[in-house]
């Protein structure tokens, strides 16, 4: 890391929730039970200068079991294809490249508005096989940056339902058609889940949620070069099982109610 001085944090809007799964990754890596054990993320929000107390409401152990379960698929692509390109949008303070470790084979790149990457900048320096590229993933250019000669496992992690579907759409169409072949991972959310947080989430950061998605097969039809592998609800995910008894009970209990349980779903789609 670049740093040991804490770091003033003036995002807002989406941009600003990127805080917000930090903030769940550092809290579960102090755990006794540690689902992901993100000690670099915990080292990070320590040099962090941000009231972390206005977003503790925002269903930490969720976002920890997501990126859990997108790292065991990552990691399961990269042993399958060790020639790869990783591509990360929407990357935040993410340390998943610290998580995983690719191997020298891989080329890891991190993607998200600039601000966003001149904060990261503090921790994450370009080097050999792993480079951050600061743009908006709406935006037309940034992909041209990026090698297309080799298959790209693609995540989404919580970034999605900030764009509208029809920018959804655009983005998947873009990236298969860059891409000789690949995987990509992400999730979407139900009206329920985005309703029930939508009020907290604005009034905390100002950001708001674009993209519902209640029928998985409105994705499936995003696209005509693409087909689905996996389908997950988050309740569903074996990492589940490695939380506290209590809390486990009650996501049993609420998944008995669908609309509950298709809250988030987790998806793999190959092209």
């Amino acid at each position: 890391m670049g740093t040991t001085k804490p770091h003033k944090v003036t995002l807002e809007k989406e941009k600003e929730t990127l805080l917000i799964t930090l903030y769940a990754k550092a809290l579960d890596s102090h755990s006794k039970n540690s689902i992901l054990n993100d000690k670099k993320a915990a080292e990070l929000m320590d040099l962090m200068d941000y009231n972390f107390n206005k977003i503790t409401d925002f269903g930490n152990h969720i976002m920890v079991i997501r990126a859990k379960q997108f790292d065991t698929w990552v990691k399961n692509f990269l042993e399958t294809s060790p020639n790869t390109t990783v591509l990360n949008l929407g990357c935040g303070l993410d340390t998943r490249v610290s998580r995983i470790m690719p191997s020298p084979r891989v080329k890891w790149y991190d993607v998200d508005f600039p601000e966003v990457i001149e904060i990261r900048k503090e921790f994450y320096t370009n080097q050999n096989g792993y480079k951050m590229i600061a743009s908006s993933i709406t935006e037309l250019d940034w992909l041209g940056q990026i090698p297309n000669d080799n298959p790209a496992v693609i995540i989404a992690e919580g970034v999605l339902e900030y764009l509208t579907e029809e920018q959804v759409k655009v983005l998947f169409n873009r990236l298969t058609n860059h891409f000789p072949s690949g995987q990509l991972i992400f999730d979407v959310m139900n009206t329920f889940a985005i309703n029930s947080g939508k009020e907290n989430l604005k009034e905390t950061t100002g950001a708001e949620h674009k993209w519902m998605v209640d029928e998985i097969k409105t994705v499936d039809k995003l696209n005509t070069q693409w087909k689905r592998i996996n389908k997950l609800s988050i309740f569903k995910s074996p990492y589940i099982r490695k939380l506290p008894l209590k809390d486990r009970f009650i996501y049993t209990a609420l998944c008995l109610i669908p609309s509950f349980r298709n809250m988030m779903t987790l998806l793999v789609y190959k092209f």
